[in-house]
């Protein structure tokens, strides 16, 4: 059962459609207005032009440059190919129709329960979590069909399609080299995707030997490899991660302290979704691991940025939905639906001299990402009636 066959009249189902093809409007006619204001495609355009003239697009350009893994330009070529404005358009087209798709698995998967309306819930979820991806759509991002594969990657492993579930994590980790994380978490815990990650990440490899120049792709990858290392030191004032939450408040972490409390907190990720596999179901477990991948991507990548909060909108818009039906929660409830409502404050235009994004730049989302760690560790531990997930095909 899909939410487009049992809902096809719903006046719930159509409303959440008219409100994407609104938001897509919206965002698109501002790109028409305004194409190189708040757009990274730039970016993706000159790596992806470059890389095929067999000139090195990698630069230490902290705030335009290409910071991916070559596998990235190859694939952003059909876009690049297209006349500008088509480009411009259809890159976003696709990559919010599958953000779309990966809230549509989301809804099914871990939402929808037998005898409840798809259409409704659906509705609701979109009306949360979408707000997250403002940011990212309008500027153009990877961040957001990243978001979309961490969320599909969850919706396959917990119907065991394991071999979806590996083609998902791999064309997440060939656009952003963020896509490790999950990667990592999800091949630890589930070992029956290791063997078809390992293909995956050959194939994943080979592709840009397709380039006419394989001495140039060798090459690339030694430059990948020493842009990312620079790159990680993220220790500028624009991002957003839990360094930039303490740093707004007073507390500038030495640069050590910060590895130290990557690596640890990276072991107590991984025991709490080894935990969630012994505790939970398997459709709740599969979700809390994805929802753990992009905590953990939100609070400890130190380039982490506003926009990049679309991988935490709809883990916490989906558990709002979700615990609204446990008896007792209706402050958690709201708490979880005002955040994910909240994770879109940089999108909200500045009026006059106010502006939402100035008031929380740098400590709102990264809050909202460490409070949503202990709201996880409730989710797992805590004694509930078995849900009813909504059975897959």
């Amino acid at each position: 059962m899909t939410i487009l066959s049992s809902q096809k009249n719903s006046w719930q189902l159509w409303a959440a459609i008219g409100f994407w093809f609104l938001i897509f409007l919206i965002i698109n006619a501002d790109v028409v207005r305004h194409p190189l204001s708040h757009t990274t495609m730039p970016t993706y355009r000159q790596a992806s032009t470059q890389w095929w003239a067999g000139h090195d697009p990698y630069t230490t350009n902290a705030h335009a440059g290409f910071l991916y893994f070559p596998q990235a330009a190859f694939l952003f070529t059909p876009f690049n190919a297209l006349p500008f404005m088509a480009g411009e358009i259809l890159w976003r087209a696709a990559t919010f129709g599958l953000f779309a798709y990966a809230l549509v698995r989301l809804n099914n998967f871990f939402l929808s329960s037998r005898g409840q309306p798809l259409g409704k819930t659906f509705l609701v979820l979109s009306l949360l979590a979408v707000p997250s991806a403002f940011a990212s759509l309008r500027n153009a991002q990877f961040d957001l069909p990243l978001a979309a594969l961490i969320v599909l990657s969850a919706a396959e492993i917990a119907s065991e399609g394991w071999t979806a579930a590996t083609v998902w994590i791999c064309v997440a980790v060939a656009l952003k080299p963020l896509a490790v994380v999950p990667l990592l978490l999800f091949s630890a815990l589930y070992r029956k995707l290791i063997p078809r990650i390992v293909v995956g990440l050959l194939i994943v490899i080979a592709l840009p030997f397709l380039h006419w120049n394989p001495v140039f792709v060798a090459h690339e990858y030694v430059r990948c490899f020493d842009t990312l290392v620079w790159a990680s030191r993220g220790d500028e004032a624009r991002y957003s991660d839990l360094a930039a939450l303490l740093s707004r408040f007073g507390y500038d972490a030495p640069d050590v302290l910060k590895t130290i409390a990557r690596l640890i907190f990276a072991l107590i990720y991984l025991g709490l979704g080894a935990a969630a596999l012994r505790r939970l179901s398997r459709i709740e477990a599969a979700w809390t691991v994805g929802a753990l991948s992009a905590d953990y991507l939100m609070l400890f990548n130190p380039r982490t940025e506003t926009c990049s909060y679309v991988f935490l909108g709809p883990f916490v818009a989906s558990l709002s939905l979700y615990d609204a039906r446990q008896p007792g929660h209706n402050l958690l409830v709201w708490l979880l639906a005002f955040a994910s409502l909240g994770l879109a404050c940089d999108a909200f235009p500045k009026i006059e001299n106010f502006s939402i994004n100035d008031l929380t730049d740098r400590w709102f989302k990264p809050l909202v990402a460490l409070l949503f760690l202990p709201i996880l560790i409730r989710f797992i531990f805590e004694k509930r009636p078995p849900a009813n997930n909504a059975a897959f095909p």
